[in-house]
């Protein structure tokens, strides 16, 4: 087992009884499996872990406990003896994917494993109205998006067109556990990266970033400054964050708020957000996100982010 392998980039490891690296179907495996979080690690499991990047087999550290004796929760690692088995899950930040050749990305965008995205919906479309009820699913909001160039190439210089969405943070949302390890080129992107690497966590930031990426923060507090609140007001969306900042909010109108599930019944909630981060008042957060680009994660996938 590789030391580097302590932050926890295996969010989860497929389980299948029976199944074997070394002649199994990896399509059966990724059908068939079911997935499973380092916490749901039972003896009965040995052997029949697998990595859902490279399929090697995983093992639990530690083994039999839950937790380290300092408090830290336990993680799925690879097995010594693939160490031979390329798999990117191995390090922090890995730079990302490149391709030999057109063919091969065009394969890749077919086959559902890279997601060329040129750009989110800054309009809510037409959609049916959202029923009664939390709101706890993500709609199915894409749509095609123009050929695309994006230096995808592993030569210097080169760049495939390949076909892009133009989606929302909700649809990366839905079927969230399927689209974490895939590779998205996001606008103005040199690489492919997997989803798990574009994601940084609100309570890391300490200051503004000018470059837009995607972010997650856990909802600590909800509340509208207006009396009688009307559907134009903003509802301020406070988030957990580093004690070296005062508060991190993110605003969405009352209406846009209501029709995305954010309520006082969120807090607790994970929300995923695409933006710039700038000074808010005295603290940071993320103005004038438009429709596609912010979204409730649905509760089952929490610990795919949050441990």
């Amino acid at each position: 087992m590789a030391k580097e392998e302590s932050n926890q980039r295996i969010k989860f490891a497929y389980r299948l009884s029976g199944w074997s690296f070394r002649d199994g179907s990896r399509n059966l495996l990724k059908d068939q499996a079911d997935k499973v979080l380092p916490s749901e690690y039972t003896a009965e499991m040995e052997s029949e872990i697998f990595c859902p990047v490279c399929y090697t087999n995983l093992i639990r550290v530690p083994k039999d406990k839950d937790h380290f004796s300092n408090g830290r929760d336990a993680y799925f690692a690879h097995m010594r003896k693939y160490k031979e088995v390329k798999c990117d899950l191995r390090t922090m930040r890995p730079e990302g994917k490149r391709y030999d050749s057109y063919e091969e990305a065009q394969k890749a965008v077919d086959d559902e494993d890279l997601v060329v995205i040129s750009g989110f919906l800054q309009q809510r479309p037409e959609a049916p109205e959202v029923p009664a009820g939390e709101y706890d699913e993500t709609p199915v909001e894409d749509i095609n998006g123009r050929l695309t160039e994006v230096p995808l190439g592993r030569h210097s210089g080169e760049s495939f067109k390949l076909p892009s969405r133009i989606t929302t943070v909700a649809g990366i949302c839905r079927s969230f556990d399927e689209n974490i390890y895939k590779y998205y080129h996001f606008p103005n992107s040199k690489h492919a990266i997997r989803l798990i690497d574009l994601l940084y966590d609100v309570r890391d930031v300490t200051k503004e970033d000018e470059i837009p990426r995607l972010y997650f923060g856990i909802i600590k507090n909800i509340y509208c400054l207006a009396e009688n609140p009307k559907p134009h007001n903003k509802r301020m969306t406070e988030l957990q964050c580093s004690s070296a900042v005062r508060d991190f909010r993110i605003k969405p109108t009352m209406e846009i708020a209501q029709q995305k599930g954010i309520t006082e019944t969120s807090i607790g909630r994970v929300v995923i957000m695409y933006g710039v981060v700038k000074e808010d008042g005295l603290g940071l957060g993320i103005e004038n996100l438009k429709w596609g680009e912010y979204a409730l994660l649905p509760r089952q996938y929490h610990g795919l982010l949050i441990t």
